[in-house]
């Protein structure tokens, strides 16, 4: 194992203590950052908003007026599910 190890532009080999006690500061505190930030993505808040926006955009245009065909879609979908639901409950009790 070399005893060249590297933090950040600093060396152990020729680093002063001071130079690495820095480098390990900085390096604590970017650590620091990208752990908040994935929290904040992940925290269940943010992901609701996420999929809110995203379900959001599939029905509503850039100008903000729905999206008729996609709705129209959605409601067919929805209306032959019910009716394959409903058919298959009915031979149910015939049977």
């Amino acid at each position: 194992m070399s005893s060249n190890v590297y933090t950040s532009d600093v060396t152990v080999d020729t680093a002063t203590r001071e130079q690495l006690v820095e480098s390990i500061r900085l390096r604590e505190q970017r650590l620091a950052a990208n752990v908040d930030e994935l929290v904040g993505r992940l925290h269940p808040k943010a992901l609701a908003a996420r999929a809110a926006d995203s379900a959001k955009s599939l029905i509503i245009d850039e100008s903000g007026s729905p999206r008729v065909e996609r709705i129209a879609a959605v409601g067919g979908a929805v209306l032959a599910a019910a009716g394959v639901i409903g058919f298959l409950a009915f031979r149910g009790r015939r049977g």
